[in-house]
């Protein structure tokens, strides 16, 4: 039997390993330190993010826009200021030709941001909502939206993300639990959630009809004056356990077991497929 390291763009691959090497860290955040480096704002002007829904027998050449080649189908644009309620806000306008008919910018939403709180006045409204919470970064805190309670954990850092720039789970919590599993969406510091639409409250595993677009888009990329702000390939590197020389991760909490891509549990590795240790993928030919 031979096992291969392979590294899949695919979405769904992406977010179960995701789920699985945070599922790996336990209760990290409780003991990790406060971040002396630079909060990275999530509104700001200027600011392009590349999206695309899942092509499964589609490909398109790699470009810097859409590094691994998965297809660009939405482009939000940050630009410009407006005022509501005597809040200052910015626009985010919207290209998504299958969406919209046209390959126009539409007016799509409005965001501001306030110590580590993002919040959207949606295109249909005149009231503001919560959209992300950033505070409290070392914490699991409680997040109250659309009526119902979700749990963000607190923040962890992978390998070639920028300094500073932390991802969080965002999970259901149902009596007094995370579920960590059924319905995790991943915020990333400066991009938003990655697996998801960035510019409404969206889950993974969500269906379809439950969407903004009634697709399930992605992040490919973050720019902001021709740099990264995000790059979905980060979402495959491990995750750091340590930052500045300091203890951040606990390295007790490395996983022998074996799992499959939904997170359950094996007995023994299988003889043919794909399972997951210790935040590795792995394929069994």
């Amino acid at each position: 039997m031979k096992s291969i390291l392979y590294n899949n763009s695919v979405q769904t691959i992406l977010r179960s390993m995701a789920i699985l090497a945070a599922m790996f860290l336990g209760n990290m955040s409780t003991n990790a330190q406060e971040l002396d480096d630079e909060y990275i704002p999530f509104v700001e002007e200027g600011k392009v993010w590349y999206c695309g829904y899942w092509h499964p027998l589609e490909n398109s050449p790699a470009t810097f826009e859409d590094p691994l080649g998965n297809c660009i189908d939405c482009i939000f644009t940050m630009c410009g200021d407006t005022e509501i309620n005597d809040k200052t806000y910015k626009k985010v306008y919207c290209q998504f030709k299958e969406y919209y008919g046209d390959e126009e910018q539409h007016y799509y939403c409005a965001v501001r941001e306030e110590d580590y709180r993002v919040y959207i006045v949606e295109e249909d409204a005149t009231e503001e909502r919560p959209l992300y919470d950033f505070s409290h970064s070392t914490e699991l805190i409680l997040l109250n939206i659309n009526d119902q309670t979700f749990a963000r954990t607190g923040g962890y850092r992978r390998y070639n993300f920028l300094p500073s720039q932390l991802e969080y789970m965002v999970c259901h919590y149902l009596d007094d639990k995370v579920d960590y599993v059924n319905d995790t969406g991943f915020w990333v510091s400066g991009a938003g959630a990655v697996f998801n639409n960035p510019f409404t409250f969206e889950f993974c595993n969500s269906l379809f009809d439950e969407r903004k677009f009634g697709k399930a888009i992605s992040v490919r990329s973050c720019i902001k004056d021709g740099e990264y702000i995000f790059n979905e390939d980060w979402m495959s590197m491990p995750i750091e356990t340590s930052i500045n020389g300091r203890n951040y991760t606990n390295n007790s909490l490395k996983d022998v077991h074996i799992y499959d891509l939904q997170g359950r549990r094996l007995t023994d590795k299988p003889t043919k497929g794909v399972y997951i240790q210790n935040g590795k993928l792995y394929v069994v030919k």
